[in-house]
C-alpha cells in the first residue's frame, strides 16, 4: 500500500509541468516526521533484537524499513507546493485542486515570525469564491513575490486602470 502511494505522489510530482518554484513548510524543514518516527522506532527495535543475537526474519528487517521509506518518500512529494508558470499546486497528490493564476481575484501577504511570509490568495470557483493560505519560507520568499507581481499584480494594475477609465467619477 505505502509503495502505491509513492508512486502516486512521484508521478503526480513528475506531471507537474514549468515549475518555477518549489518548497515545503513544516517543522525542520518541512521534514515528515510520522515516516522518520517509525523508521527511528524500527531501528531501535531491530537494534534491540540484534543485541541478545535473536534472529530477525529478513522479510521484517527488509519490510518495516522499506515501508518507513516509502511512506517517507510519498509524504516529502506530497507535502511540496509547486509554483509553476500556470498556477499554485499546493497538493501535488491531488493536482485537480491547484489554482491557476487567472482564477485568483485578490491576495494579502503577511510577514511570519520566522521570517518567511504567510500568503492568502481568494480564488473564484464554480461554487463561489475560495481561500488558499500558503506558507512561503524565508529563502523562497523573494522569488516568490516576484512570481506574484509578474502574474498578479500587473493583470490586478490593468483590471484597476480599465476600471477608473469607465468610471472618471471615482
Amino acid at each position: 500500500m505505502t509503495s502505491t502511494l509513492m508512486l502516486v505522489a512521484v508521478i503526480s510530482r513528475l506531471r507537474v509541468r514549468r515549475p518555477l518554484l518549489a518548497w515545503r513548510t513544516g517543522l525542520l524543514g518541512g521534514l515528515p516526521l510520522s515516516p522518520v518516527l517509525f523508521l527511528t522506532a524500527v531501528a531501535a527495535g531491530m537494534t534491540m533484537a540484534w543485541e541478545p543475537g535473536a534472529k530477525i526474519h529478513p522479510v521484517l528487517a527488509l519490510g518495516y524499513p522499506a515501508i518507513g521509506l516509502f511512506w517517507f518518500v510519498a509524504l516529502w512529494h506530497a507535502r511540496t507546493t509547486l509554483i509553476t508558470e500556470y498556477g499554485i499546486v499546493h497538493d501535488v497528490v491531488r493536482i485537480s485542486r491547484a489554482v491557476p493564476w487567472g482564477r485568483i481575484v485578490d491576495y494579502s501577504t503577511t510577514p511570519t515570525a520566522l521570517g518567511g511570509a504567510h500568503f492568502i490568495f481568494f480564488y473564484r470557483t464554480q461554487s463561489g469564491v475560495k481561500r488558499l493560505d500558503i506558507d512561503v519560507p524565508d529563502r523562497q520568499r523573494a522569488a516568490f513575490e516576484k512570481v506574484v507581481k509578474r502574474k498578479l499584480d500587473d493583470r490586478f494594475a490593468f483590471s484597476l486602470r480599465a476600471s477608473y477609465s469607465r468610471h472618471p467619477s471615482r
